[in-house]
């Protein structure tokens, strides 16, 4: 079953000035996604950052992980990974942990693909499983 990882926005432009609510509105809005794309597609896994955050979030605040040591954890993942599928919504930009796993995925030659919504995405991996 082919694995991919679904990059999308946490905190944002707002950095650490996100508030609680803004980081659970995106990740609820790439869990959606992820959602749509499992009813499409129900032959790949996807591996989506935002269905972990209570843990990610307990371990940044409570000190026990810096958000490098969280990012160098999540560019493991994507090493198990077969691609990496990095959501901008029209009006955003890559920047944060989203340029991280991007530039990861480069480096390592691991398939990389830039989608703005569901529809593109879904003809990228549709095409990613015809290719093989």
């Amino acid at each position: 079953m082919m694995r991919v990882y679904l990059s999308h926005k946490i905190r944002g432009e707002k950095g650490l000035k996100a508030t609680a609510t803004e980081m659970k509105e995106n990740c609820d809005e790439a869990i959606k996604i992820a959602n749509e794309l499992r009813e499409a597609l129900p032959g790949i896994e996807f591996y989506v950052p935002g269905e972990h955050e209570d843990f990610v979030q307990a371990a940044f605040y409570g000190g026990y992980l810096t958000e490098k040591e969280i990012l160098e954890i999540d560019c493991r993942i994507i090493d198990k990974c077969d691609a990496v599928m990095i959501y901008v919504p029209k009006g955003d930009e890559v920047q944060g942990g989203r340029g991280v796993e991007l530039d990861y995925a480069y480096n390592n030659n691991i398939r990389v693909c830039i989608v703005e919504n569901v529809y593109e995405a879904i003809e990228w991996l549709a095409e990613m499983q015809i290719r093989g």
